[in-house]
C-alpha cells in the first residue's frame, strides 16, 4: 500500500461508516470462521502550537489546527476454530505510528487452547494486560471516552507483547474470579520529538525482555469488577540521542590517545596537536563516559503495578485506576491515576473525569562534561579552547534533553458525551482541560524541543483545552 493511500485512512473509514451498519461481524456457515472490525474516525484541537496533543509515541499530534492523527484507526480481527477447543486469532490495525504516518501492523497473532471449561492458554502476540481495558484500550465503541485518559494509559509505549499466558476461571457464590499469568517480550518505536536543530531525530525503540506478570480479577453480579496487576520485566531503550553520546565519547577517546585530529568533533578546524590538548580530551571524554553510562538503559529492571474498578449498573457507569511504574534507569518513578464517571439517559451518556500522573523521582542525575582547556599561548590553542566549549555544551544539552523528556507531571479535568446512534456506532464529543507545572513536559508532544518557544513552555506553568470529536464503531 502506498504512502499516499495510507494518509487516505479518514476518508476511508468515513466511506466505510456508510455503509456499516448493514455489514455485522462476518460468519462462516460452519461457525468456525468469524471476522470482525472496528475504527475510529476522530479529529482533535488544542489551544496552543507549542506543543501538540497525540497519544503518546506517536510522530505528530494535533495543535491549533486540528488533527485526525491521534485517534482515527481502523482495524480487522479474525478468529478461526480448528476444534471445539483449538482457535487462531489475528487483528491487524492501521493508525498514525511514530514514523509520522499511516502504517498496517499486526497487533494480534496468537493459538489458543481451551484445555477445560475454566482453564485456557494462549501462545503468541496478545494485547500486554498492563491496565484495565488492555485487550479493548484501541476500541473506541467499546469506552465511554474517546480514548484511555493519558495521564495512565501513556505511560506504557507498548500494548501487545509475544510470548502466552494462562487463564483460569473460578466461581464463587455470586463472584467470578479471573487469574491470569503472562510473559514475553514487548517491543515498540516510540518519538518525543521529530528533530532537534537541525539534526533529525528518528523514533527510539523501546524493549521490554523476560517479561512476567500476574492479574487477578473479581466480575461481581452487581455490576462491580476489581481488578489487580503487577509486572517485571528488563527494559532497554535504543534512542539516537543516547548513542550521539557514546559516538562523542569514543571520538574525544581517540583524540586522547591519537591526537585531536583523529576526532572529527576537532579535526576540521585544522588544530595543530599537542600533549596538553590530548590530556584535556581524556577528561571530557571520561565525564562523558560517566554521564552516558549512567542514562544506559540495557538490562535495567521496570515494574508496574495497575489497581482498577469498574462499576456499570442501570444507568451508572464508573470506573478507575490507580498505578504505580518503578525503574532503575533513568526512566522516571511514577504515579498515576484515573477517576471516570457517567450516567445513561436514553441513548446520551454524558461523563466527567478527572486524572494525574505525577513523577515521584527522575532516579539518576547525570554530572556534566566540563570544556577541556589548554593554556592559550596562540590562535591553535584558543581556537581548542573554544571548540571544546562548544563540544561540552553540546553534550551537556543532549543529556538534558534526555533527562527532560521524562518531566511527565500534568493533571487532567475531561468533560465529554456519548451518543450512541446504533448497536454499531457511537458519536463523542469531549474537552480536557490540562494542566501542566513548570519544568514538566506532561504528556505533550514536541516537534523540536531546542526553540525557545518550546523552552518556554517546559519551564512555565500552562493550561492547555482539547476539544476532540469521533465517531466510534464496530462491524
Amino acid at each position: 500500500m502506498s504512502e499516499k493511500k495510507l494518509r487516505r485512512l479518514p476518508l476511508a473509514a468515513a466511506a466505510l461508516v456508510t455503509c456499516m451498519s448493514a455489514q455485522a461481524d462476518y460468519q462462516s456457515p460452519d461457525g468456525n470462521f468469524r471476522l470482525s472490525g472496528f475504527g475510529t474516525l476522530g479529529a482533535v484541537h488544542s489551544s496552543t502550537n507549542d506543543v501538540y496533543v497525540n497519544y503518546p509515541g506517536q510522530g505528530g499530534g494535533a495543535g491549533t489546527t486540528p488533527s485526525t492523527t491521534p485517534d482515527s484507526k481502523l482495524a480487522l480481527q479474525g478468529t478461526y476454530k480448528f476444534t471445539p477447543t483449538i482457535s487462531a486469532t489475528s487483528q491487524v490495525m492501521l493508525r498514525y505510528t511514530a514514523d509520522s504516518e499511516y502504517y498496517p501492523s499486526v497487533d494480534w497473532a496468537f493459538a489458543k487452547w481451551q484445555a477445560m471449561p475454566a482453564l485456557s492458554f494462549r501462545a503468541g502476540r496478545m494485547g500486554a494486560p498492563f491496565f484495565m481495558v488492555s485487550d479493548f484500550r484501541n476500541v473506541g465503541y467499546a469506552n465511554i471516552p474517546i480514548r484511555p485518559p493519558l495521564d495512565v494509559y501513556g505511560l506504557v509505549p507498548t500494548d501487545q507483547f509475544e510470548g502466552a499466558d494462562a487463564t483460569y476461571q473460578y466461581n464463587l457464590g455470586s463472584t467470578t474470579f479471573n487469574f491470569n499469568l503472562w510473559g514475553g517480550e514487548s517491543i515498540a518505536d516510540y518519538r518525543s520529538a521529530i528533530n532537534k536543530g537541525a539534526t533529525a531525530l528518528p523514533p527510539s525503540t523501546f524493549e521490554l525482555k523476560k517479561q512476567h506478570g500476574i492479574n487477578i480479577s473479581a466480575e461481581m453480579d452487581n455490576g462491580l469488577t476489581l481488578r489487580a496487576g503487577y509486572s517485571k520485566a528488563k527494559f532497554n531503550l535504543s534512542s539516537t540521542s543516547i548513542s550521539s553520546l557514546y559516538s562523542a565519547a569514543t571520538c574525544l577517546g581517540a583524540a586522547a590517545q591519537f591526537g585531536v585530529n583523529t576526532c572529527p568533533l576537532y579535526s576540521s578546524y585544522g588544530l595543530t596537536n599537542t600533549a596538553g590538548m590530548q590530556t584535556a580530551a581524556a577528561g571530557m571524554a571520561a565525564q562523558t563516559i560517566a554521564s552516558t553510562d549512567v542514562l544506559a538503559t540495557n538490562g535495567k529492571n521496570i515494574s508496574f503495578v495497575d489497581f482498577g474498578f469498574t462499576y456499570d449498573q442501570d444507568a451508572w457507569v464508573v470506573s478507575g485506576e490507580y498505578t504505580k511504574r518503578r525503574s532503575s534507569g533513568f526512566i522516571a518513578d511514577t504515579t498515576a491515576w484515573y477517576g471516570l464517571v457517567g450516567y445513561r439517559v436514553a441513548k446520551f451518556t454524558p461523563y466527567v473525569g478527572l486524572s494525574k500522573i505525577s513523577v515521584n523521582s527522575a532516579n539518576i542525575a547525570p554530572g556534566s562534561v566540563t570544556p577541556g582547556s589548554v593554556a592559550v599561548v596562540d590562535v591553535n590553542t584558543g581556537t581548542f579552547n573554544a571548540v571544546s566549549q562548544g563540544i561540552a555544551a553540546n553534550i551537556n544539552s543532549s543529556v538534558q534533553s534526555l533527562m527532560d523528556v521524562q518531566k511527565l507531571s500534568q493533571r487532567t479535568i475531561t468533560l465529554g458525551t456519548r451518543w450512541d446512534i446504533s448497536s454499531s456506532l457511537a458519536l463523542k464529543f469531549q474537552w480536557d482541560q490540562i494542566h501542566k507545572p513548570a519544568d514538566s513536559w506532561g504528556m505533550f508532544f514536541t516537534k523540536d524541543p531546542s526553540t525557545t518557544q518550546a523552552q518556554s513552555f517546559l519551564t512555565s506553568r500552562r493550561k492547555v483545552n482539547v476539544l476532540s470529536a469521533s465517531m466510534d464503531f464496530v462491524f
